[in-house]
C-alpha cells in the first residue's frame, strides 16, 4: 500500500506532516493525564486495528497459544491487520540475520548451565536454588529462541498473513528532517536508537491507518503488539502520551500497546 486510499498520497501525507511536525494542535495534557493515571482504558479488541512489531514474528508461532493467536490474526479479526513496511524491513534486518546463531549459542549454554546447576544442587550448595528459578524466568521469556523448529513455523505464519495483512509504506524523504528535529528533542518513538526505523514504524503505522479509514474502515482503537520495552514506547504496561495524543490526532482513535501474553488472553 503506498498511498492511503479515497484521499489520496498527499492529503495523507500532509495531515500526518502536521501533526508530527507540530503544526497541528495535539491532546498531550489529555494523554498525559491518562498515562499518569495508568491508561484511561482497556481497549476494546473487536473494535481495534491490530499492528504487529517486528519482535512478535518469532514469537508468535512458539507461543503456547500460537494456533489461537495465528487464526485470530489471519482470519477471525474483522478490523484492519497492519505490518508496518520497515517492521519487514527490520525483522528480515535483525531478527532473520541472528536466529540461527542465537538459537544454537543459547540453547547449547542453558543446557550447560542447567546441568550445573542441577549438580550443585544436589551437592546441597546454598543459593542454588535463585540460579535456577533466574534460568527458568529467562526461558519462559524468551521461548522462541529454543524452538528447534522455529524458521518453518513463522514461515507459514506469514505466508497466511499474505492475504490479511496492510503492508504500508510511507514515503521517507519528506519526514527525514522531521525525524531528525524529534530525535534532538526527544521524541518518541526512537530516541533511545540511533537510527530512524522506530520512528518510520510509527509513521508506516499512521500512513496505512489513514488511507484505511479513508477506504472506509472504522475502529476506535489501535493495538500494537510489541514486546520493546523501552521507554520511547511505553512505561510499564502505558504507551507514552505523546504516541498516544498523535494517534489520536491522525486517526481520531485510542492506543495501546500489547505484549502476546495479554493478546492471547484477550482472545481467549
Amino acid at each position: 500500500m503506498t498511498e492511503a486510499a479515497g484521499v489520496g498520497a498527499d492529503a495523507t501525507l500532509a495531515k500526518i506532516i502536521d501533526v508530527l511536525d507540530r503544526r497541528e494542535d495535539i491532546p498531550i495534557l489529555e494523554s498525559l493525564a491518562s498515562a499518569v493515571k495508568g491508561g484511561a482504558q482497556d481497549a476494546e479488541l473487536a473494535n481495534s486495528a491490530l499492528v504487529l512489531d517486528a519482535n512478535v514474528f518469532l514469537r508468535i508461532p512458539s507461543h503456547k497459544k500460537s494456533a489461537d493467536i495465528m487464526d485470530y490474526l489471519t482470519g477471525v479479526h474483522e478490523k484492519p491487520v497492519v505490518v508496518p513496511g520497515q517492521v519487514i524491513q527490520e525483522f528480515w534486518n535483525n531478527q532473520l540475520n541472528a536466529i540461527d546463531t542465537v538459537y544454537k549459542a543459547v540453547s547449547k549454554k542453558y543446557t550447560e548451565i542447567s546441568k550445573e546447576v542441577d549438580k550443585y544442587k544436589n551437592a546441597g550448595v546454598a543459593g542454588i536454588d535463585a540460579v535456577g528459578e533466574a534460568l527458568e524466568t529467562f526461558k519462559l521469556g524468551n521461548e522462541h529462541v529454543f524452538e528447534p523448529e522455529l524458521m518453518s513455523k513463522t514461515s507459514s505464519f506469514l505466508e497466511r498473513l499474505v492475504d490479511k495483512a496492510v503492508v504500508p509504506f510511507a514515503p521517507r524523504e519528506r519526514f527525514a528532517n522531521i525525524s531528525l528535529s524529534r530525535k534532538r528533542a526527544k521524541t518518541p518513538p526512537g530516541f533511545k536508537d540511533e537510527g530512524d526505523g522506530d520512528f518510520l514504524v510509527w509513521v508506516d503505522l499512521l500512513w496505512g491507518l489513514y488511507g484505511a479509514k479513508a477506504g472506509g474502515a472504522s475502529f476506535d482503537n489501535v493495538i500494537l503488539l510489541s514486546h520493546d520495552a523501552k521507554i520511547d514506547w511505553s512505561r510499564g504496561k502505558v504507551a507514552h502520551p505523546i504516541l498516544t495524543a498523535e494517534l489520536k490526532a491522525v486517526l481520531a482513535a485510542h492506543f495501546e500497546i500489547w505484549t502476546l501474553d495479554r493478546f492471547a488472553d484477550a482472545i481467549g
